[in-house]
């Protein structure tokens, strides 16, 4: 609804510059204070050219703009150098909260059509998911949800390094350790830290962990049914964790699969015949000519391959599917450069890469490998129990029951969105008072406004309403609703769906301003009020929706 009003405007200026003469983009802005709903700043760029004022230019324009025919338009005015725009709040309220009536669950939805392969999380299957990880996944997962909501057809997949080193360890640990931990990531990563440390006291360890590397690849039958068999013990902990901040994959890709149905072997063949391959012991590609100085090693002394060329093979594969995206970490980058070099090298389209910064907490950093990691276990029963505290000191009158379920909610909701606030590519220390904030930044002020606007509707019955006179805060109110599908089209357009967050915060702050100067029930304007209540608890719900969080129906 907000784009067709900016169409509008646009149009009926188009035709008065036409009328002088004049083409081109022009761009809106949301001015402050009173200076209209949306401004244009063109008469600035057309300055020189006319060799007039902006000031002048714009009182020209203005003059023979024709607004007759636009619906949405009620005035416009020319206020220092700039056009400004005046909605007619009634007539695009009353379209507004009919369209978003009619829509319901799909108000905001786009068009877009395609298959797009979003790879996330793809963690080793050495231990649980540590934070980095969660963030990893929760882009990814709320990209996901954007890009689904925008209408594209999006496969989630999970990369599963079956083949590297890490794993042949933990499988060696596994015939000499044992674990006491109750979860099976958990497990795996006691085994994976005690043969570490083993092997770090006996270095002729290294021997057998490459024989079984070798063998796994060359499809040791036995070997075979063990790699598998660790790999899915541990996904198996892993699911169950993602489970629990309603993160799913559509599919779980091994990489292993490269090598057995022979696209490693192509890629090599293929990377052989080009000028950058090069051999000195081992076969890599100097990748200079792309601005790149660190070489990359496609396979090893024994004539086992690596990872990246794994990867490559993997992302052949994906783009045979549809367009590809990314989730990395930090730690990538170099990985990122070197892969869509070598895409370029083959002449293949590169996939979209979405790189992510470190995460901590404040108590410090962590390490599989050593044994120390904030894991996102631990990081969900704490936020699920400092929000049962809140819950309990705010609605002491409630059940247990009651209390643990909106902590359980609340506190999922607020590991989200703490996380998918920050752009990915700022580094994030995750602060308890900003998740667990009721007041005004955090999740539960998001969901509390749900609730808020549920109470409200259980006591009001949704009627017609007639024409009305909006208030300054009404009229905030329906034009952030309208601004949603905008919000949705540009965090799919960008990839960027901390844009997502930004807004549910924006429009709970402004449903908040809404509800404390505007009494909705038993006033004249109760039913244009309950009906504005009505759409915004739509929004809301969709909204979270996207982001991943439950929409309480009371808190």
């Amino acid at each position: 609804m907000f784009k067709e009003f900016k169409i509008q405007a646009e149009k009926s200026l188009k035709m008065a510059l036409k009328a002088k003469g004049i083409d081109g983009e022009i761009k809106f802005e949301e001015p402050i204070d009173n200076f209209g709903d949306i401004s244009t700043p063109i008469c600035f760029e057309l300055a020189p050219k006319l060799r007039k004022s902006p000031s002048r230019i714009a009182e020209e324009l203005v003059a023979k703009v024709d607004i007759e025919k636009m619906s949405f338009i009620k005035d416009l005015k020319a206020i220092n150098g700039y056009i400004n725009f005046y909605l007619d709040y009634d007539k695009f309220s009353y379209k507004l909260i009919k369209q978003v009536k009619d829509l319901n669950s799909a108000y905001g939805r786009g068009d877009k059509s395609g298959k797009i392969v979003l790879e996330h999380t793809s963690a080793n299957p050495n231990g649980p998911l540590h934070i980095g990880h969660g963030r990893n996944a929760i882009i990814g997962d709320t990209l996901g949800r954007v890009l689904r909501f925008s209408g594209y057809n999006v496969e989630i997949q999970y990369y599963v390094n079956d083949m590297g080193k890490q794993l042949a360890k933990v499988v060696w640990g596994n015939r000499r350790f044992e674990s006491k931990k109750k979860k099976s990531d958990h497990k795996i990563a006691e085994i994976y830290y005690l043969a570490n440390k083993a092997i770090e006291e006996n270095p002729e360890f290294e021997k057998e962990i490459s024989h079984l590397m070798t063998g796994y690849e060359a499809g040791e039958k036995k070997l075979k049914d063990e790699f598998e068999d660790t790999v899915n013990y541990c996904l198996d902990g892993i699911k169950k964790t993602l489970l629990k901040l309603y993160i799913e994959h559509d599919s779980f890709i091994w990489e292993s699969r490269f090598t057995r149905d022979d696209s490693v072997d192509a890629v090599l063949d293929r990377l052989k015949l080009t000028k950058y391959a090069k051999e000195d012991e081992v076969l890599y590609l100097d990748l200079e000519y792309f601005g790149i100085e660190k070489e990359m090693i496609l396979m090893r002394l024994d004539g086992t391959t690596l990872y990246p060329t794994r990867d490559i093979a993997y992302h052949l594969w994906k783009k045979s599917i549809g367009d590809v995206v990314d989730i990395w970490g930090a730690d990538h980058k170099l990985a990122a450069l070197q892969l869509g070099a070598v895409m370029k090298i083959l002449g293949e389209d590169l996939p979209e890469f979405i790189i992510y910064e470190f995460i901590s907490l404040p108590e410090g950093s962590m390490s599989t490998r050593r044994g120390v990691f904030i894991s996102v276990d631990d990081l969900i029963d704490e936020s699920i129990s400092r929000a049962l505290k809140e819950v309990d000191k705010r609605r002491k009158d409630e059940t247990q029951k009651f209390k643990e379920k909106v902590a359980r909610s609340v506190g999922i909701g607020a590991v989200r969105f703490n996380i998918i606030r920050v752009a990915p590519e700022k580094s994030i220390t995750f602060r308890w008072d900003e998740a667990l904030d009721f007041e005004r930044q955090g999740s539960p002020f998001i969901q509390y406004a749900f609730a808020r606007a549920c109470r409200i509707l259980e006591k009001a019955d949704v009627r017609d309403y007639k024409s009305t006179i909006l208030t300054d805060s009404e009229k905030n109110l329906i034009k952030t609703i309208s601004r949603f599908p905008l919000i949705v089209e540009e965090a799919t357009r960008s990839r960027k769906p901390y844009l997502i967050a930004i807004y549910a915060l924006e429009l709970a702050n402004v449903f908040h301003r809404f509800y404390m100067n505007n009494k909705v029930l038993g006033t004249k304007q109760e039913d244009f009020r309950i009906n504005l209540v009505l759409v915004t608890k739509i929004t809301l719900r969709n909204v979270l929706g996207l982001l991943g969080l439950d929409a309480l129906e009371a808190m």
